[in-house]
């Protein structure tokens, strides 16, 4: 498929005008016109990059992007720089499906809610925010348990709120310690992102919400599945012969113990 082809369709389901300001989605590198194959990832990592390789990818379709300021110069002894020379030298093309995926309808956020089993879920003003109600109200251990379970993940951050009942939940990926209090204008009575800063954590207890902060990586790990279910019908409907793979080799950045 030609990149420019594959790359209509990855913008028709979620536009780049989706991006904020500071966000670096988009076709990051281009090397050669078309792809066979594309593996999809949540981050470019060496071993990323050599699972692409191994499965004749000619593109990653990367959550992250692994240009997000400015580059004046490369230093391949450099993390991010090194990678992206890897990637020039094995003939792979970059794109980025950052913030446009977290907003767009089946995307991060979207699966987020989902996973968490919430129903009739609302969208915050930005579309970065899912709100909805629980099937049915858990008291504290139960939703930290509920957590836990949706996300595969052994541990999480919390404020020191503890509810008798949550029954309204606001959910964003990633980043997202910044929505205490849109999460309190929309009714929640529980914030579920991946990071949050100390003074989040502050102003969540001064407010009586409780904030939880599972990982960036434990609310994120499903772009590539959510990605790889928008993607597919589209490509179906072009009768595209278009391989998209999941990348079996990523592992979490950081372990809790």
């Amino acid at each position: 498929m030609k990149i420019d082809e594959f790359v209509r369709v990855v913008e028709g389901i979620a536009p780049p005008s989706l991006a904020p300001e500071w966000d670096n989605s988009g076709l990051l590198l281009r090397c050669g016109d078309e792809t066979g194959a594309v593996l999809v990832a949540l981050d470019v990592t060496p071993a990323v990059i050599e699972e692409a390789q191994k499965k004749d990818c000619g593109m990653i379709l990367s959550h992250h992007p692994l240009i997000f300021e400015p580059v004046k110069s490369l230093d391949c002894s450099k993390a991010g720089e090194g990678l992206l020379m890897r990637l020039i030298r094995k003939n792979i093309s970059l794109y980025a499906w950052h913030t446009p995926f977290d907003k767009a309808d089946g995307g991060v956020c979207d699966t987020l809610a989902r996973k968490l089993g919430l129903l009739g879920s609302d969208v915050s003003e930005d579309g970065f925010m899912r709100t909805g109600f629980l099937p049915q109200s858990l008291d504290f251990d139960g939703f930290i348990a509920r957590v836990k379970e949706a996300l595969g993940t052994g541990c999480v951050q919390a404020s020191n709120i503890r509810p008798k009942e949550v029954k309204r939940v606001a959910v964003t990926g990633g980043s997202g310690g910044g929505y205490v209090e849109a999460a309190l204008k929309s009714g929640a009575q529980a914030l579920l992102t991946g990071e949050a800063k100390h003074h989040h954590f502050l102003e969540a207890n001064e407010s009586g919400l409780l904030l939880i902060a599972a990982g960036h990586y434990a609310t994120e790990r499903c772009f590539a599945d959510a990605a790889i279910m928008s993607l597919q019908p589209k490509l179906d409907e072009l009768k595209s012969s278009l391989e998209l793979f999941k990348a079996d080799g990523e592992i979490p950045p950081a372990e809790c113990f």
